[in-house]
């Protein structure tokens, strides 16, 4: 049985929902810098990761600091999963 590995974009999505979900709702806003810190990723990268995503229609920037799942976003990290 292989695991494939992840991309640190499909990373900093599992990581968001999880800490998002923690918070009760997986749509929840979580700080980028709290996903970053989760996955020892440097601020400069988890930046363009966020810009990425949210080009991408997986993320939405709320502001600078802080994003949530688009149900796109939220579809993709459950099939990651294996919840889907």
């Amino acid at each position: 049985m292989s695991h494939k590995g992840r991309t640190p974009d499909e990373k900093f999505l599992i990581q968001l929902y999880k800490i998002a979900s923690q918070k009760g709702d997986p749509f929840s806003s979580v700080l980028c810098g709290a996903v970053a810190r989760a996955l020892g990723q440097k601020e400069t990268a988890t930046k363009n990761i966020v810009k990425h995503l949210a080009q991408a229609n997986f993320v939405e920037k709320l502001d600078e600091a802080a994003v949530v799942l688009t149900p796109r976003g939220m579809r993709f990290v459950l099939e990651e999963l294996g919840m889907k």
